[in-house]
């Protein structure tokens, strides 16, 4: 595959100013945050990929502190409803109460802290322990404690013993997020200016989106940070890494002409201009449904809006993923399993007023292409599990990763694109700009609890 032009890439505008640097002189866990990376993120030093006490810090400071995606509404249809899963490495049910309402729970029993339920999903009164038989309701009340009378007599406050919930269950566009921060900041305001092109990838059509499929879920040996990072719009690895799903059909040709857009709180999106993942295989009709989306929102937002459809690819910071390509969508998480290890969660996306026929459709193009078995997925595992793999030695793990690419070519979205499009935009699709505001956004997390 021939290398893009020089001729393709805009000089460097050196009249564009940085963003502030990180403090120096922040400590996270043994470190100081500039001995692990650059204050503007051009650099970041390879032991925050695995360094165990880091990554328990991550646990702390990053997982029990931000907004987490955890599944879509679709997978709660019902009263009772309910799907197990993790925030961080905390275990919690996300389920509907009697009322309706969206609760997450620690799956953790209040007594000796087995899980109450063990099992992926389905629809229940009440969640039972099953080392010693507490029993749970859907309002995540404490209902009944076998010879409660005979064992604890009075001293046992059933009131005082419900599950563990998390302060703050919000959604968007039908995503459910949860955080156990009692501090936090609304969701809304935690996806800040990624809210805007959320609702441009969720609200095409009337009724919104629904999962379609169920969940695929499979393990890799890498820290959650690389694929994270990778879906934050890592462009410059395609000409090498999905080579052969190019010459095969699966996707065009990429070239420079595109946007990479931070939103701030470590998101951003970024994709190529005339629709990600465009190729000749598995031809379906979702091309019309593109056309049709991408003339409405020209109507609404100005002929500029036509760029993101489709969005692309983005990264919701710390560790939920999207693909929004010209065949599919995806919705993925990053749930870590160490600091060498994830398991992702992965939903394919589609409209609730798409006809069945072409769900179907989207749905054998996903699963192709980024499903567990897909062309493109087993590519992105692979070279993950590779650099894992180089950093396990003494000497491997030494030194910095580089993240120079398109240094200083951010400028605000609306110099580009015009109103009403928000965040910063970088002027050539092969940049590290969102790398490097994701790990400017982990460095100021990791160092917040400091004085």
């Amino acid at each position: 595959m021939s290398e893009i032009a020089d001729s393709q890439v805009p000089h460097a505008r050196p009249d564009i100013p940085l963003p502030a640097p990180v403090r120096q002189d922040a400590r996270i866990g043994a470190f100081r945050a500039g001995d692990l990376m650059a204050s503007d993120g051009s650099a970041v030093d390879r032991r925050i990929f695995v360094d165990e006490g880091l990554y328990l810090l991550e646990q702390e400071r990053i997982f029990a502190k931000c907004w987490l995606y955890l599944g879509h509404e679709s997978q709660l249809p019902n009263k009772g409803s309910f799907f197990t899963t993790t925030m961080g490495e905390d275990p919690v049910i996300v389920a509907r109460d009697k009322s309706g309402r969206l609760r997450v729970y620690l799956n953790s029993c209040t007594h000796r802290g087995a899980k109450v339920c063990r099992v992926d999903a389905g629809v229940t009164n009440s969640f039972r322990c099953p080392y010693h038989s507490w029993t749970f309701n859907t309002e995540g009340q404490l209902m009944s404690v076998p010879r409660a009378a005979s064992v604890y007599g009075d001293a046992l406050d059933r009131s005082k013993h419900g599950l563990r919930e998390a302060p703050h269950v919000d959604t968007f566009g039908g995503m459910i997020f949860a955080s156990w921060d009692p501090d936090a900041a609304t969701l809304r305001e935690y996806l800040g200016d990624m809210a805007f092109y959320l609702d441009l990838m969720l609200s095409r059509m009337e009724g919104g989106t629904e999962a379609i499929g169920g969940i695929h879920k499979w393990t890799i040996n890498v820290n959650w940070k690389i694929p994270a990072e990778n879906f934050a719009g890592d462009h410059y690895h395609v000409p090498s890494t999905h080579g052969a799903g190019v010459e095969m059909g699966y996707r065009s040709a990429l070239t420079n002409d595109g946007y990479c857009i931070q939103t701030g709180n470590g998101h951003s999106i970024g994709s190529e201009r005339g629709g990600a993942q465009q190729g000749t295989a598995v031809q379906t009709e979702y091309d019309g449904f593109m056309a049709q989306m991408r003339s409405e929102l020209a109507a609404r937002y100005g002929e500029s809006a036509e760029a993101f459809v489709p969005i692309g690819v983005g990264t919701i910071f710390p560790n939920m993923s999207f693909l929004d390509s010209a065949r599919f969508r995806s919705f993925r998480v990053w749930h870590p399993r160490g600091v060498d290890k994830i398991e992702v969660h992965s939903w394919c996306i589609v409209d609730k007023a798409m006809p069945a026929q072409l769900k179907a459709a989207v749905k054998q193009r996903y699963s192709l292409a980024f499903g567990p078995g897909g062309i493109f997925e087993q590519d992105d595992g692979d070279v993950w599990q590779s650099v894992q793999d180089a950093l396990r030695g003494h000497v491997g793990r030494q030194g910095r990763f580089n993240y120079q690419m398109g240094l200083g070519r951010e400028a605000p979205t609306e110099q580009r694109y015009g109103p009403p499009f928000p965040g910063s935009c970088s002027d050539i699709l092969m940049t590290e700009a969102n790398q490097r505001a994701f790990y400017r956004h982990y460095a100021t997390l990791m160092t917040s609890a400091q004085p």
